[in-house]
């Protein structure tokens, strides 16, 4: 008869059903598993993964989970940055993956807040992507302005995706590109809830596309990038102290 710990270890064992590429640098991992924790999930949450090594099972390493909380698979959508992430995208179908989860608090009662600002660094968008697809799927009434900043348009994934999404919510979208210079020829008049602006997020950029002093803001993204967003949101008047904050820092 096995042991409790090795039955509660089983319990973990989730398995990979596909993985697909969003662009150069970023995958989405898709696992399927039976734990009734997970269906009681939030959509900003994350899990603790470990996958097949030489030794038994690779270290944790944390990725937030970007499927909707209704969504039957678990999706993680993860940028390579170094040897364990770059091992993702080799993964097949049936190959077991420990989960543990789902973790944190990120995002916890956002259905109820009824105007509502994602502040995005690069990969940091993937909490934001699973509240949107949440939203997307029970037909939410909440106002929400995305800014997501990355170096290229070519670094922004699930873009017509999340292009689609401003036709079936009350959400507008404005990729800030630090490394392009004309972002205006990327705007698609009809998708007029998809806006470019150069550079990188500032206080003029979110004063100019609506952001108000009473929004509930949330930001995730590398360190610099949040540190950055708390001082242009504090010079809108609106408090650090209340903004919700989630730091995307990559274990490689």
């Amino acid at each position: 008869m096995a042991s409790a710990n090795t039955a509660s270890e089983e319990k973990n064992i989730w398995k990979v059903v596909r993985v697909a590429g969003e662009n150069s640098d970023v995958n989405s991992l898709f696992l399927e598993g039976k734990d009734e924790k997970f269906t009681a999930r939030k959509a900003g949450q994350f899990v603790s993964i470990r996958i097949p090594a030489a030794e038994g099972w690779s270290e944790p390493h944390p990725f937030t989970i970007s499927a909707a909380p209704e969504d039957n698979l678990l999706r993680l959508t993860i940028k390579k940055e170094g040897v364990f992430t770059s091992a993702i995208p080799s993964l097949t179908p049936g190959t077991p993956v420990k989960v543990i989860g789902p973790l944190g608090v990120f995002c916890q009662g956002i259905d109820d807040r009824p105007e509502i600002v994602m502040l995005a660094g690069g990969v940091g968008i993937t909490p934001f992507l699973s509240v949107l697809r949440h939203f997307r799927n029970c037909g939410a009434k909440n106002r929400v302005i995305l800014f997501w900043s990355n170096k290229t348009l070519a670094d922004v994934f699930c873009r017509e995706e999340i292009a689609a999404m401003t036709g079936e919510l009350p959400l507008n979208v404005v990729h800030c590109l630090s490394r392009e210079d004309d972002v205006q020829s990327y705007f698609d008049a009809r998708i007029p809830g998809v806006k470019y602006e150069q550079g990188r997020l500032s206080a003029e950029i979110m004063k100019k596309h609506g952001v108000k002093e009473n929004a509930a803001c949330y930001v995730c993204g590398p360190p610099p990038m949040m540190d950055t967003a708390l001082k242009e949101l504090e010079s809108l008047g609106v408090d650090p102290a209340q903004v919700e904050q989630e730091q995307f820092v990559w274990k490689k």
